[in-house]
């Protein structure tokens, strides 16, 4: 059966995260139902790259799915979008290689977190940024984050329901940048656990706020506790901006990259 690959963008804030659930309208269950309705009443199950949680938006999720069906990529592309609700969006659409599996090739994932600082409102970016009123060390929060980077225990910034294997993770890169009035915090690694990221943003703003010094990160990771970092980042402020794949080479080895069996 040919295979697909498509780019999503969503607006996470009407939803109950990517995953299907009995108690909320989800993404998948949006992405899902549009193929059932473009495909006459095939039912297909879609595989994203990682599990969004509610309220976390997407500029760049990639979903696989197989059928039957001999549709053209264009096809895919203005008939989803026909049917999908205005808050979700196909971007992109290409046949993939057989086998392939969003999450399973995936090789590397980049999150965006816009903080917005000052005491002024701003209605348009309000549902996209967290506001806080006073300014931030960035350099101290800098010199926290290369304390973050490379392969370490992430136990200590994982989410309280998390359930993947192992809390090991690669960072290869976070980075800081201030533009106009927003401070935007980007990371990239090999996968994510539960909240990572949000809890990551939280302890990072505490180093900004002078709650904590730079060089404690070092304490936090080696606690492996939950408790031992700072607060969890609101969830509008997180985008998923880009999945990386070499769709020549297939999946990545196992025995040195994570696949993520969940994430935010």
């Amino acid at each position: 059966m040919p295979t697909w690959k498509l780019t999503l963008e969503y607006d996470g804030a009407p939803y109950c995260g990517w995953q299907r659930q009995a108690n909320g309208v989800s993404v998948q269950g949006v992405v899902e139902d549009a193929l059932q309705r473009l495909l006459s009443g095939d039912t297909v199950a879609v595989v994203a790259s990682g599990r969004t949680d509610a309220g976390v938006h997407a500029r760049g999720q990639v979903v696989s799915f197989a059928t039957e069906r001999t549709l053209r990529a264009d096809s895919y592309l203005r008939g989803l979008n026909t049917l999908l609700p205005p808050s979700v969006a196909v971007r992109h659409v290409e046949a993939a290689p057989e086998g392939f599996d969003a999450n399973r090739w995936a090789r590397s994932k980049r999150y965006a977190y816009r903080l917005l600082i000052g005491r002024a409102r701003s209605p348009l970016r309000q549902p996209l940024v967290w506001q806080l009123y006073n300014p931030l060390d960035e350099e101290a929060m800098r010199e926290a984050a290369a304390l973050l980077t490379g392969t370490r225990d992430f136990a200590s910034f994982r989410g309280a329901q998390a359930t993947s294997r192992t809390t090991i993770r690669t960072l290869t890169r976070i980075e800081i940048d201030a533009q106009d009035d927003e401070l935007r915090l980007t990371f990239e690694g090999t996968g994510f656990l539960k909240q990572m990221v949000r809890n990551l943003v939280g302890t990072l703003v505490d180093v900004g706020q002078g709650r904590r010094a730079p060089a404690s990160m070092r304490a936090v990771l080696a606690a492996c506790d939950r408790r031992a970092a700072g607060r969890t980042a609101p969830a509008q402020g997180l985008c998923l901006e880009h999945v990386h794949y070499d769709l020549v080479a297939g999946p990545p080895d196992k025995s040195i990259a994570v696949v993520v069996d969940e994430d935010e």
